[in-house]
């Protein structure tokens, strides 16, 4: 993102005029700052303070009656950084980050034609000259749809893979324990340990591996249907523990779940929900599980055993 857009769009975001999905991206990337800095070394002098402080007035405050306080700490903060010369070390302007909240899916087209549907709460950074190097970085969860193109092969990037591609379809899972699960729908894909780069496996449609940190690997083989069955509004789970499907639910609803009673996270589920409700979905799971649930609010839900 350029400087003169970035700062467009923080003073759009205070003055309420900016799209929706531009909300989401302000906030998108600020909830990331905050997460990976706490704390934002601004080391200024008083002079210089001020100067940034008129020019905060200048740019936000005077254009509007009344703001939002949310809105002008999110606006003033950017403008903040970039006054101070820190920005860069947050933003690389030779990059493009695409994000997704929790509870939101998005399906992106690449600069070389390839499709990436998102799921929520993930991200994908590639550089401005994709076209000549077709390397992704991945958080969270994406399903790709690769243009073939022999001279230049296209690499997904997680914290502890890489998976290689001529073109194909397939399925990419970082979300859940430091753990990814690369799915092949279509096609031949090659996928091997970013801490180990010996540890290599090579993949085809219905194939799926398990990657962990330590760089072991676990290879199975799945119905491919399943493998995308997330990008068409439909949660699969396969003989999967209760603690990582409040994830998965926590991540799909944008909802807070907590399991009080610890010896009954490892208890497995399985099932397929086809655009289900948040409360069918927990009301099955609870039947099947003998479970008790309390809506504290909408948003936030407790899940315990039965007395």
């Amino acid at each position: 993102m350029q400087e003169k857009k970035f700062i467009s769009l923080a003073e759009k975001y205070a003055n309420k005029t900016a799209t929706k999905e531009e909300q989401q991206q302000i906030e998108a990337f600020y909830e990331t700052m905050q997460k990976k800095h706490k704390s934002i070394p601004i080391n200024l002098s008083s002079n210089k303070k001020n100067k940034i402080k008129s020019a905060i007035d200048a740019h936000v405050f005077k254009k509007v009656n009344l703001i939002n306080y949310k809105n002008i700490s999110i606006a003033a903060s950017f403008i903040l950084l970039i006054g101070s010369g820190l920005a860069f070390s947050f933003l690389n302007l030779n990059q493009t980050t695409l994000t997704t909240l929790k509870g939101e899916r998005k399906e992106i087209t690449l600069p070389d034609g390839s499709s990436v549907f998102l799921n929520a709460n993930s991200s994908i950074r590639y550089s401005n000259n994709f076209n000549k190097k077709r390397n992704i970085q991945l958080t969270g969860e994406a399903f790709f749809k690769v243009v073939k193109n022999t001279k230049r092969p296209f690499t997904v990037t997680t914290n502890n893979t890489k998976t290689q591609v001529l073109g194909t379809s397939f399925n990419i899972n970082s979300n859940i324990n430091n753990r990814t699960i690369v799915s092949v729908n279509t096609g031949k894909v090659s996928v091997k340990s970013k801490n180990n780069p010996e540890n290599k496996v090579v993949l085809t449609k219905n194939q799926q591996v398990l990657f962990v940190n330590n760089g072991r690997q676990n290879l199975s083989y799945n119905n491919s249907d399943d493998l995308m069955a997330w990008t068409k509004n439909i949660i699969v789970l396969n003989n999967e523990t209760l603690e990582n499907t409040i994830k998965i639910l926590e991540n799909w609803y944008n909802v807070s779940i907590n399991v009080v009673d610890e010896d009954i996270k490892q208890e497995t589920i399985s099932g397929k929900f086809n655009n289900e409700t948040l409360k069918n979905v927990i009301k099955s799971i609870a039947l099947l599980k003998n479970l008790k649930i309390e809506y504290l609010t909408p948003n936030q839900i407790i899940i315990r055993k039965k007395t």
